[in-house]
């Protein structure tokens, strides 16, 4: 059965993507061995409560979920036995999260269904998805090259989330402070790539609630 707006809580999943963004920062803020632990709990009961709310089918139900599941045992098993590849296989499974989400989000928020708070928190959510979905991929490719982004201190991508999603979400609404720099080509591609992104997603969205609202307004006079 197809899922719409309606069937989901924007506002929970909202919630959940900005309490991965807080406590990384909070994190980052109030340093201490026992804070990247921490940032890894709460960043798993913020993906399992953010896939829970979106009511998905039970196929959707099992790609969000199993990642989810599977990154909490990493989360344990890192503690104890120090192995790099973790860490390739805890950012491969949280990508899959945000690109899972992202996909059932931009399906129920674009081009159908009532324009509502609801709605607009999807479409809040659905920017902010991209922005962390970015920051992932700036953590990939950081694991592999720590240098790619200039003024950015790289020991593990827990430690480097808070800043990496700084600098993406700072890529993504074109404001660019210049404090984190793309150093070489690749990083400098992804950057411009996503600045095109957030561009082009406020130019869909904007377009795509205002279309929805006309068609909304028409239909209540014909009633």
């Amino acid at each position: 059965m197809k899922q719409s707006p309606a069937d989901t809580n924007f506002f929970l999943l909202l919630g959940a993507l900005l309490t991965i963004l807080f406590s990384s920062a909070a994190v980052r803020q109030f340093p201490g061995g026992w804070g990247e632990n921490l940032f890894s709990l709460i960043l798993v009961l913020a993906l399992v409560i953010g896939a829970w709310s979106l009511h998905a089918s039970h196929r959707w139900q099992w790609f969000l979920l199993g990642p989810a599941v599977s990154l909490a045992a990493l989360s344990v098993v890192s503690r104890f036995l120090p192995w790099r590849g973790f860490d390739y296989l805890s950012l491969l499974l949280i990508v899959m999260l945000f690109l899972g989400m992202l996909r059932l989000t931009a399906g129920r928020v674009l081009f159908h269904g009532r324009v509502d708070a609801n709605r607009l928190a999807g479409a809040l959510s659905l920017y902010l998805l991209l922005g962390l979905v970015w920051t992932l991929i700036y953590l990939v490719l950081l694991t592999f090259d720590p240098q790619a982004l200039e003024g950015l201190v790289f020991e593990n991508w827990r430690h480097a989330f808070s800043d990496t999603a700084y600098f993406s979400f700072v890529t993504l609404t074109t404001l660019g402070y210049g404090d984190i720099l793309p150093r070489d080509p690749l990083a400098r591609f992804l950057a411009y790539l996503e600045a095109v992104t957030g561009v082009f997603y406020l130019a869909i969205v904007v377009a795509s609630l205002v279309s929805i609202a006309i068609q909304e307004s028409r239909s209540e006079h014909r009633d």
